[in-house]
């Protein structure tokens, strides 16, 4: 197989640095001037993120400071090797100006509205610096400017469909995890799309049931298409992209037939559970154990348990609960009262102390969820167990939610301890929260064998 050849990424001139996915000019000014300049550097943020943008706005600029530079060492200061070099660096920078394609690619680069209006000033300085003069064809650089403003609305949906992806991410006020996430989805589109044009609504159908018929099921392809229909939304506020919306109301196959039981998550029965407890005990894994305790006798998500705080247990109160304070949607804040079997595990994981977890010997994953690491442990203990695919953390939930029903316990009520969301309107839109009394009653309810 023959060996990949990494492309060497284009560097900067000097005098430009890359910060927070933003590129700077800066320069340095020499010790003995920077008491009469009154600051040790020069620095200046160039709004892009663009190299080749970067470069050619810095150039006026980093021009200026070095002629302050020699303004302060004074008329008569000799210009060092550094400055002839920067000043014949700046004669060809200059003749390289007077290329009309040059400003023309510049422009398609350009992100946004200011950007653009930027270079067509660049433009409009460098005409009245020649003095209007013509290149070699006759086009004047007021030719050149209007015939770039004009290519950059003709062909902007020849640009990559990912070239507005850093500038667009940097606006979203979402989580580190869910951007990842959503730069993963455009990048996989992009691979299909490579630009902006070649974006229809029958390639994105036809595309869409590609990820259906490889595997992937109806939840996720209409995660990837929320996330690319938030894109394109962008990509037309910025004038990149057309009216058109290739990304709605698409039909998205279910896959064609049922998925046969092995396929669909299980419940554990309760003997299984506790045979899953007992297990990571006896392996000497108790924070494992501990965390399984917690799920079989409150049917929480892992995150919300392995986030559940001292101060958010309330074994003293006069019906035992604690409070899941941070969760997936709004539905999953809620009071969960304490079975007396759970009260023991709990008094022993608070113990005396008044702040931090109770499961205090996790730590933060990379996007600060505190269950990375002992969810891939309860994956290896079921493994080593026999339990497949089908059985996963979340399936002691869906246990939990089988004993209720089971028990009879009214809909709505079990919705509250599981923090679901109750879809009708009389109890999802009206009703409070179900008294704690009520949902004490229910979860007393929960039993798994002894001994």
């Amino acid at each position: 197989m023959p060996r990949r050849r990494n492309r060497a990424r284009p560097r900067p001139i000097p005098h430009i640095e890359l910060r927070a996915r933003r590129w700077y000019a800066t320069m340095e000014i020499p010790p003995a001037l920077r008491a009469k300049l009154g600051k040790a550097r020069f620095v200046k943020s160039l709004q892009t993120g663009s190299l080749r943008l970067a470069e050619t706005l810095a150039a006026p600029l980093i021009a200026g400071w070095r002629r302050e530079i020699a303004t302060a060492r004074g008329a008569d200061a000799i210009p060092d090797l550094d400055d002839a070099a920067f000043w014949a660096a700046q004669d060809a920078m200059r003749a390289r100006d007077k290329d009309p394609d040059r400003w023309r690619l510049a422009l398609l680069a350009a992100t946004n509205a200011a950007e653009r209006g930027a270079l067509l000033d660049r433009i409009g300085e460098i005409a009245l610096d020649v003095g209007g003069e013509a290149s070699s064809d006759g086009v004047t650089f007021d030719d050149a400017a209007e015939a770039a403003g004009a290519a950059f609305v003709a062909d902007a949906t020849a640009m990559p469909f990912v070239g507005m992806l850093d500038q667009w991410q940097a606006a979203r006020q979402v989580t580190p995890q869910t951007r990842d996430i959503e730069a993963h989805d455009v990048r996989r589109f992009a691979r299909a799309f490579p630009t902006v044009a070649s974006v229809t609504r029958a390639s994105v159908q036809r595309w869409t049931d590609g990820l259906i018929a490889g595997g992937l099921t109806p939840k996720t392809v209409r995660r990837i298409l929320a996330a690319l229909r938030v894109y394109w939304r962008y990509l037309q506020s910025v004038e990149i992209a057309g009216e058109a919306e290739p990304f709605k109301a698409l039909s998205i196959s279910s896959g064609g037939g049922h998925a046969s039981q092995a396929e669909l998550r299980q419940p554990f029965t309760a003997e299984q559970i506790v045979g899953l407890r007992d297990e990571a005990a006896r392996r000497g894994d108790d924070t494992l154990a501990a965390l399984i305790g917690l799920a079989m006798w409150t049917g929480g998500r892992i995150e919300e348990l392995c986030s559940l705080k001292v101060q958010d247990v309330h074994l003293d109160a006069p019906i035992p609960y604690l409070s899941i304070t941070s969760g997936k949607s709004r539905a999953a804040l809620r009071d969960v009262p304490i079975h007396a079997d759970l009260a023991p595990l709990l008094r022993r994981l608070a113990g005396d102390r008044r702040d931090g977890y109770v499961l205090a010997s996790l730590t933060a994953g990379r996007y600060g969820n505190r269950s990375f690491a002992i969810v891939c442990r309860f994956g290896r203990l079921k493994a080593s167990m026999d339990y497949g695919p089908q059985h996963v953390f979340h399936s002691i939930r869906k246990t939990v939610a089988s004993m209720l029903k089971d028990a009879e316990v009214p809909e709505s009520t079990a919705a509250d301890l599981l923090g679901h969301r109750i879809a009708s309107m009389s109890y999802g839109l009206y009703a409070g929260a179900v008294k704690l009394d009520t949902k004490a009653a229910a979860i007393a309810k929960l039993h798994y064998p002894t001994g």
